[in-house]
């Protein structure tokens, strides 16, 4: 029998969309609009962008290497040759920790970096790069003001919490849609210095919590990030996954599959 008293919830992708990662609403956009465009090119372009916007050199054109060679050197590694792991859904390395603009910026200065790095560099035109940070902060702040209404409901009969693979700026953005006042732990990984899947990530927020892994269930997008960490630090595990065709390798990693966020309620409830 379930006795679940805490709720940890990913950011992008689950609290400000319904399943859909940024980087899948990004391409998509972009696919709709130039089928020409592969995705190899769009990844490419996005790691790009991402990299230039989390540490804050405008002056590099940035290639993976360079990427892996600049946050080596940040990160003070003796080695810059080493293999470094990226985490699904995230363009930074396990342990990056992002420029301190990145972590000050808000969900729109952020979507609008990162799109500007994207849409030059495949050569989009800038009233279609507008479009896009239009339409994706509108259906953010939309899904965000949602789902706040809805974690209202939950407050007081569990304890609530945030971990996100994210730039630092995880905590502003709760603060800027009013999420943080329901929330007993935000967990940011380039400010704790371990991403999902680690282990560590979870067992920071469960310790804020002050609640045992049984008694907490894990909420995210990503198989790989989400359920399999979650799964793996002891937590029960809900997988969002929308309207989106995903694929589950292990179905004893995820414990209840959503097509909308709201259903966790029902799972909840039941016995």
């Amino acid at each position: 029998m379930k006795d679940i008293r805490a709720l940890i919830f990913d950011f992008g992708g689950t609290l400000d969309g319904n399943g859909i990662h940024w980087l899948e609403r990004a391409y998509q956009f972009i696919h709709e609009r130039h089928p020409e465009i592969t995705r190899e090119a769009f990844d490419a372009a996005d790691r790009a962008a991402i990299t230039e916007f989390a540490f804050g050199d405008s002056s590099i054109e940035w290639s993976y290497q360079d990427a892996v060679s600049t946050m080596a050197a940040r990160l003070q590694k003796r080695d810059s040759s080493i293999k470094w792991s990226y985490q699904d859904g995230s363009m930074l390395p396990v342990g990056a920790v992002a420029s301190e603009y990145a972590a000050r910026c808000s969900l729109r200065e952020t979507t609008e970096a990162i799109a500007v790095g994207i849409y030059q560099r495949l050569g989009l035109s800038e009233q279609m790069k507008d479009a896009y940070v239009e339409w994706f902060c509108a259906g953010a702040a939309e899904s965000l003001a949602e789902n706040r209404g809805w974690l209202e409901t939950l407050q007081g009969s569990y304890k609530l919490a945030v971990i996100s693979n994210n730039f630092g700026n995880t905590r502003g953005w709760c603060d800027e849609y009013g999420l943080t006042p329901l929330l007993e732990a935000i967990i940011d990984s380039t400010v704790l210095g371990v991403a999902k899947p680690d282990a560590r990530i979870f067992e920071a927020a469960l310790s804020e919590l002050g609640v045992a892994p049984a008694h907490a269930i894990y909420v995210g997008d990503s198989y790989a990030a989400d359920m399999v960490g979650g799964k793996n630090a002891g937590l029960w595990t809900a997988w969002l996954v929308g309207d989106q065709t995903k694929t589950r390798p292990d179905l004893s990693m995820v414990d209840v599959q959503l097509s909308h966020l709201h259903e966790l309620t029902d799972f909840l409830d039941a016995d």
